[in-house]
C-alpha cells in the first residue's frame, strides 16, 4: 500500500532522533524545511487535483444536460439559466473549493440540414491550501471545460398537391402509350367522359348498348396503368417512407392533401397524422368530364382543365406561415409543399392560357417560408399526337428546346426538383424527392 507523505516524514524524523551523533541532528535541522515544504506541496496539489477531477465531471454533466431532450424545448436564455443552476447545485458542499460562480456557459444553434445545438461549459475555481503559509499561497487555481452537441431533425408539415387533370390520364409505359394510341385512332389520353351519345367524340365502340370512352378502353380493354394511378400509389407509398424517416429522425411529420384540375379540390386542409393521411389519398381522383370541350354538358369551356393560378392561390391561402420545427415552446413545424404535375397549363385567365405553368404564385409561397418540391411527370412529345395537339402543344411547347420543365424547376426550391418519365418508378422518384426535402430542412427563424 502506498504510504502518505506525512507518515513517511514522521518515520524519517523518528529515525533521525534516535541518532546520537551531533552532525546528524544538524543535517536533519537543515533538511527539515525543504522536507516540510515538499510534503505540504504534495498534499495540497493532490487535494487540488481531486477537486479538479470532481469539477470536470460536473462540467461534463452540465454540458450534456444542456443538450438533453427536455432542454432542447427551451430557448437559449432559459437553457443557459437552467444549466447554470444545475452546475451550481452540483458544486455545493465540495470540501476546500473556492468558487465564485465563475462558470461560463456558451450555447449556440446553427443552421444545418438539422437543428444543431452546441454547448461549451468552462469554469475557473481554486482549491484552498492546507499549507498556505508554507507555500506562500492560500490556494491553487483549477479550471476546465467540456463541450457537447445535439442534432435534432425538425418537425415538418407536408402539403401534397396532385395534378388530376385529364392529361394525367396518359399511360404509364411506352408500350401502353402505343397501344392506347392505336386503339383510339390517335389519342394518347384515356379521358374519362360521361356522355354516352353516339355523336360524342371520344367514343369508339358500343358495350352493352352504350358507347365507351377512352378511359374504359385503357382500363378495361387494355388493362393499362395510367399516370394518375401511379401518382396515387406513389403518395400512399410515400406515407410509409415518411413514417420510417420520422421515427429514425425523432421528428413528427404530418400531411395535408389536395388535388387540382380546372380548380383546386381540398381533401384535408390541416396537416394530419400520416396514418390518417394515407387513408385519404385515394380521394384524389382523375377528373371526369361530360365530353370533349365540355366539362359540364352543354357548356363549352374549350377543355381549359388545368388551372395552376387558381390552384396555387388556393393552396397558398390554406398553408399558414411555418415555424422552424424546433419543438420549443409554441414553435410550429416547417412547411414543405409537394407539387406533382405534368406542368402543362390550360386555363382561362383573361382568355385561354395554354403552355408552361405560371410561377408568380410559387415565388409568393416560397417568400412565406414554405419550400416547394416539384415532381415533374414529363409531358411527352409523343403524347401530342393528334392534329390539334401537334399544332397547339407539340410545336410551340414540346419541340426542342421544350418549354415545360424550366418553369417547374424555377418553381421548386433549390435542389427540390425531380423529373420522372414514362417507364420510370414514380414511387422511387417521389421517395427520393422526399428525402431531399427532409435533408434540406433548415431553420427559417
Amino acid at each position: 500500500m502506498r504510504q502518505s507523505p506525512v507518515l513517511s516524514m514522521i518515520r524519517i524524523v523518528r529515525r533521525l532522533l534516535r541518532q546520537e551523533r551531533g552532525n546528524v541532528i544538524m543535517i536533519f535541522a537543515f533538511s527539515l524545511i525543504p522536507l516540510v515544504f515538499g510534503a505540504g506541496m504534495v498534499i495540497d496539489y493532490a487535494r487540488a487535483a481531486r477537486l479538479q477531477t470532481k469539477m470536470n465531471a460536473i462540467t461534463d454533466a452540465t454540458a450534456l444536460y444542456a443538450v438533453s431532450a427536455p432542454m432542447l424545448k427551451n430557448d437559449l436564455d432559459e437553457t443557459k439559466k437552467r444549466a447554470n443552476a444545475f452546475f451550481d447545485d452540483q458544486v455545493v458542499g465540495l470540501n476546500g473549493l473556492i468558487y465564485g460562480k465563475d462558470v461560463k456557459i456558451d450555447i449556440t444553434e446553427t443552421l444545418s440540414p438539422t437543428l444543431q445545438r452546441n454547448v461549451t461549459v468552462s469554469y475557473a475555481a481554486a482549491s484552498n491550501n492546507l499549507f498556505g503559509a508554507i507555500l506562500s499561497s492560500a490556494s491553487i487555481a483549477i479550471g476546465g471545460s467540456a463541450s457537447a452537441k445535439s442534432v435534432t431533425a425538425p418537425n415538418i408539415d407536408f402539403y401534397m398537391v396532385l395534378d388530376t387533370s385529364p392529361s394525367m390520364a396518359l399511360p404509364a409505359t411506352k408500350a401502353g402509350l402505343t397501344a392506347l394510341t392505336a386503339a383510339t385512332g390517335g389519342c394518347a389520353f384515356a379521358c374519362h367522359q360521361t356522355n354516352t351519345s353516339s355523336t360524342n367524340p371520344g367514343r369508339t365502340r358500343m358495350v352493352n348498348g352504350q358507347y365507351v370512352d377512352y378511359y374504359y378502353i385503357a382500363k378495361t380493354d387494355l388493362k393499362l396503368a395510367l399516370r394518375s394511378d401511379l401518382v396515387t400509389s406513389a403518395v400512399e407509398n410515400l406515407v410509409d417512407v415518411a413514417k420510417e424517416t420520422a421515427q429514425a429522425n425523432g421528428a413528427t411529420y404530418r400531411m395535408a392533401l389536395g388535388h387540382f384540375d380546372w380548380t383546386y379540390h381540398s381533401i384535408e386542409d390541416k396537416p394530419v397524422d400520416l396514418d390518417t393521411a394515407k387513408g385519404l389519398v385515394s380521394q384524389a381522383q382523375l377528373l371526369t368530364v361530360c365530353q370533349n370541350n365540355q366539362r359540364v354538358c352543354g357548356i363549352n369551356d374549350s377543355d381549359m382543365l388545368t388551372n395552376f393560378t387558381t390552384s396555387l392561390t388556393s393552396i397558398n391561402a390554406i398553408m399558414p406561415v411555418p415555424g422552424a420545427g424546433t419543438k420549443k415552446g409554441s414553435d410550429s413545424p416547417q412547411g414543405v409543399m409537394f407539387l406533382i404535375t405534368d406542368g402543362m397549363r390550360d386555363e382561362n385567365a383573361g382568355g385561354r392560357k395554354l403552355g408552361p405553368m405560371p410561377t408568380a404564385m410559387c415565388d409568393t409561397i416560397k417568400a412565406k417560408g414554405i419550400r416547394i418540391a416539384v415532381l415533374y411527370t414529363e409531358y411527352l412529345w409523343e403524347s401530342a399526337s393528334d392534329g390539334w395537339s401537334i399544332s397547339n402543344v407539340r410545336t410551340p411547347f414540346l419541340n426542342p428546346p421544350e418549354k415545360i420543365s424550366p418553369p417547374l424547376e424555377s418553381c421548386a426550391s433549390p435542389g427540390l426538383y425531380y423529373k420522372v418519365t414514362t417507364d420510370s418508378d414514380m414511387s422511387a422518384a417521389l421517395a427520393s424527392l422526399f428525402q431531399k426535402a427532409v435533408q434540406a430542412a433548415h431553420l427559417t427563424k
